[in-house]
């Protein structure tokens, strides 16, 4: 019997000199190994819907836990992602996150669309202001992906004590803002602005998210330290590919 269904590809694992196991993320944020054999080579029919970053459809059959691959159709390839290292990068932290997030999440088609349209930004990234927009993506993503698994955080008043006003601080482990008269030991420091641009990328509209920039460096930067520790805080988890993403758009010195 053959199941039918739309995924993408997380990880490709070559087996022997002809074959590859592949890690594919459903579009109901389920997990699935499946195996495709002599996919390896250039004249598989399957060759060009099986890269990593695919977005396709699959027809398999099964046997017990592994599926095997009989079909598959390329709907988007991403391939432009291919072209830039910067690009390459942050789509790899993507995808990990993705990976890690199907524990959160299974059953959240809404969240494989906002993974789906992530890549899609990064993709078309304006490269006359590259690093700029990939910074953008990556918080945005990050924010949003720790709120789709349960920790929206706190930012209209401090977490302790409720004060609206004199928020200096932004508590990790807490996960919310804190007034200037609560501590605690995971604190990282917010101005008005970017407490305000962090609660726009965490609370704002998507579509307009996702097109808005962010001119202030400085603010992009604090962002991208804040939610980074944020998402691997919550969730628990050691992100290897974000030591390569920030090699990648380190600045030079």
């Amino acid at each position: 019997m053959l199941t039918k269904t739309s995924g993408l590809i997380l990880k490709a694992n070559k087996l022997g000199d002809n074959d590859c196991l592949y890690t594919i993320l459903t579009e109901d944020m389920k997990k699935i190994t499946a195996l495709s054999r002599g996919i390896r080579s250039l004249k598989h029919k399957d060759f060009a819907a099986l890269k990593l970053f695919c977005y396709s459809e699959f027809e398999f059959s099964s046997k017990g836990n592994l599926y095997y691959i009989s079909n598959a159709n390329v709907k988007s390839n991403f391939y432009d992602i291919r072209l830039s290292v910067e690009k390459l990068s942050l789509a790899s932290y993507v995808l990990e996150i993705s990976s890690v997030m199907s524990e959160y999440t299974e059953g959240d088609n809404d969240y494989f669309r906002f993974i789906l349209n992530t890549l899609y930004f990064i993709e078309h990234a304006d490269e006359n202001h590259l690093m700029e927009e990939i910074k953008k993506l990556k918080c945005l993503f990050e924010v949003r992906s720790a709120s789709f698994a349960g920790f929206m955080p706190h930012l209209s008043s401090c977490i302790n004590c409720g004060n609206e006003k004199d928020l200096k601080y932004f508590d990790i482990c807490e996960g919310g803002a804190k007034c200037s008269s609560c501590g605690g030991e995971h604190l990282l420091y917010v101005n008005e602005y970017l407490l305000k641009t962090l609660g726009y990328i965490a609370f704002g509209d998507l579509k307009t998210a996702f097109k808005t920039s962010i001119k202030n460096e400085d603010v992009l930067d604090a962002l991208n330290d804040i939610t980074e520790r944020y998402i691997s805080e919550k969730l628990e988890y050691y992100f290897k590919s974000l030591d390569y993403f920030k090699n990648i758009t380190k600045k030079p010195m």
